[in-house]
């Protein structure tokens, strides 16, 4: 219990002796530092690989196909030139029934003879592309009030000049 009382009155006399007073003051700004830190991020993506492969030729590539398309218009120009008058719209359609048969009947010959062809084949690839990037955490403020310079971090940027208001706690104690 003494012990308590002891206490009481250490602590009493600080508080009774002590004031806080509270100034609103202008303060004006002398420099703005930037504080950033980097970041950074693995970020997944999707991307489509293609490379050229030799392929088996299938039997499914007997059909009509984009290379018989192309056979067919070969073939259709080289029917238009060497076509004359009436003639020429019926050479050219002969022109291209040939060149699209050529290009079926080799597509025939390499699958009855398991031949390869070269194809590109794509396929999706799951990649991680690293990205490191600035971002600003905050401001380091000097500021001017009464002619010293305080230094302060913000989250707020602020421009040279600037002036702010500045909220100043004088305490006094007795010793």
């Amino acid at each position: 219990m003494k012990f308590i009382i002891s206490i009481f009155f250490i602590i009493l006399p600080s508080i009774v002796f002590s004031k806080t007073v509270i100034i609103q003051s202008s303060g004006y700004i002398e420099s703005v530092e930037v504080l950033k830190k980097y970041v950074t991020e693995n970020i997944p993506k999707k991307e489509k690989v293609c490379e050229i492969k030799r392929v088996p030729v299938q039997k499914a590539s007997r059909g009509f196909s984009a290379d018989n398309l192309i056979g067919a218009l070969i073939g259709g120009a080289i029917g238009n030139k060497l076509g004359e008058g009436g003639g020429k719209s019926g050479s050219t359609a002969i022109g291209a029934l040939i060149g699209s048969e050529i290009v079926r009947s080799d597509k025939q010959a390499r699958a009855d003879n398991n031949q390869f062809v070269e194809k590109e084949v794509c396929r999706i690839k799951n990649i991680t592309y690293t990205e490191t990037s600035e971002q600003i955490t905050g401001y380091k403020l000097n500021v001017n009030i009464d002619g010293q310079i305080i230094e302060f971090s913000s989250n707020k940027s602020y421009n040279p000049g600037d002036a702010i208001s500045v909220r100043k706690e004088i305490s006094y104690f007795l010793d």
